[in-house]
């Protein structure tokens, strides 16, 4: 059998409702009219009760004594039936007087009808004009504020590179905030946990961690390009480039595996390419892998992806959920974090992330997405050595901006001997060709091109 299609539900705005409840209302009021002028007509055009009455109590004077009428017309010579006739007109007369004000009042009661009923519909059209203003108000703010937002995270951002380069330029050759140091009394590494700053965490191509690229240094003035400037190398200064966000995309990740100097790809798990990324990296000979580890930011409202550390987990649920990722990705020669401002503020939650990296024998490498991290002196309280990002590449797509970068990881470099830099695998080709050109250049001023795991052959201690 054929169902039975259901009649579609009529749903009225609030402005359709006051209009049809004063149509109604005035229907009601006409109704009313017509039944008043028909009571009134009937009065006027049949006698009333009392006029019948009075003649049936007239008829039997009418058989009088022509004695009884002779002293009644002695009494009014112009006769009864003239006065009759004349009180019959005035009453006549205020009954169409009444009819008439009726009518006056219903009409005029009509009109204050209608004319509510148009200001209602009037009232009701400007609290709609005014409901759509505050959506469209609303929405606005909305667009507003998510600006404000992304625009607040770049200068933060900003902000964190100009204090890593002022912290630089304040410590002299080594500093403590972008490399922290191991615990005095810890000494080497105990049974069970391996020291990452020892040899034994970079000796190993086998895991990924080649052993770094010297470039020439006999090059002693400065070189200059079409759009950027090139000083001379200090002392074997050292440039190790990590690129984030791996995992996502096969055709983008090709772009760094092709440039001519070792680099770190960190891979994010659970993603569509992940093991196809971490692959592809091992198998290059060259690069060198990192679990780019998912944690949640200060920003609840950033998703930092699966397999990632929240707030919530207690420290035996990121030990499962990073082995589990580690196990993924895995074999690596270290771990960063993605996102991760919120837990990385954390001691206890980023010790343990530490930890992790101690007892699978690998490095961590502190993104720095926040200038409060905890990580420095959690790695000093369990005798481990960490490394931190000195400057982020590609926070626009600008070439001008990323050769700025570019730039001041050089200053550092000269300073401390060395500056790790992080973009993202998403540039594309755009990062990858600009270093592609600057490759030979830099080379030629005598910087050093090391992955993050080679930086301990030099400065691991």
């Amino acid at each position: 059998m054929a169902q039975k299609k259901k009649k579609p539900k009529v749903v009225l705005k609030k402005s359709q409702v006051i209009v049809l409840a004063a149509t109604i209302v005035a229907v009601c009021a006409c109704m009313l009219t017509v039944v008043t002028l028909t009571a009134l007509k009937s009065q006027t055009d049949s006698p009333t009760t009392a006029q019948k009455e009075g003649a049936s109590v007239q008829a039997p004077s009418m058989e009088a004594t022509s004695s009884e009428i002779t002293s009644i017309e002695s009494l009014s010579p112009e006769g009864a039936a003239p006065k009759a006739a004349s009180s019959e007109a005035s009453s006549q007369e205020a009954i169409n007087q009444q009819a008439d004000i009726g009518v006056a009042q219903v009409i005029a009661q009509l009109e204050a009808a209608e004319k509510r009923a148009k200001e209602a519909e009037a009232r009701a059209k400007e609290a709609e004009k005014r409901a759509s203003k505050a959506q469209s108000d609303a929405e606005t703010a909305q667009k507003q504020a998510t600006a404000a937002l992304e625009a607040q995270k770049r200068a933060a951002q900003q902000q964190q590179q100009q204090q890593a380069a002022s912290n630089v330029a304040s410590r002299g050759s080594i500093s403590s905030g972008n490399i922290s140091s191991e615990n005095p009394s810890s000494g080497s590494a105990s049974s069970g946990n391996l020291a990452l700053g020892s040899k034994d965490a970079s000796a190993s191509s086998s895991t990924g961690k080649p052993s770094s690229t010297t470039g020439s240094s006999s090059s002693p003035s400065v070189v200059v390009g079409k759009d950027y400037t090139i000083p001379p190398a200090r002392s074997g200064a050292t440039l190790a480039f990590v690129f984030d966000d791996g995992g996502q995309n096969l055709s983008d990740l090709q772009h760094y595996l092709n440039l001519p100097f070792p680099v770190d790809v960190a891979v994010l798990p659970q993603l569509q390419h992940s093991v196809e990324s971490a692959r592809r990296v091992r198998s290059s000979g060259r690069h060198e892998l990192l679990l780019h580890q998912p944690m949640q930011a200060l920003n609840l409202s950033v998703n930092p992806g699966p397999g990632a550390i929240s707030p919530s987990m207690t420290t035996t649920d990121i030990d499962a959920v990073v082995r589990k990722n580690l196990a993924e990705i895995g074999p690596v020669s270290g771990l960063n974090n993605h996102e991760g401002s919120l837990i990385t503020e954390s001691k206890i939650k980023i010790g343990k992330v530490i930890e992790i990296c101690q007892q699978q024998g690998i490095f961590f490498l502190d993104s720095r997405t926040t200038v409060n991290t905890a990580a420095p002196q959690a790695a000093l309280e369990l005798g481990a050595k960490i490394w931190e990002r000195d400057v982020f590449l590609d926070n626009t797509q600008n070439r001008a901006d990323i050769l700025e970068q570019i730039q001041r990881g050089l200053e550092v470099a000269n300073k401390k001997g060395y500056a790790i830099y992080i973009g993202h695998v998403w540039s594309g080709s755009n990062l990858a060709q600009i270093l592609q050109e600057l490759y030979p250049v830099l080379k030629s001023q005598g910087y050093i091109f090391s992955t993050v795991g080679g930086l301990y052959e030099n400065f691991g201690n």
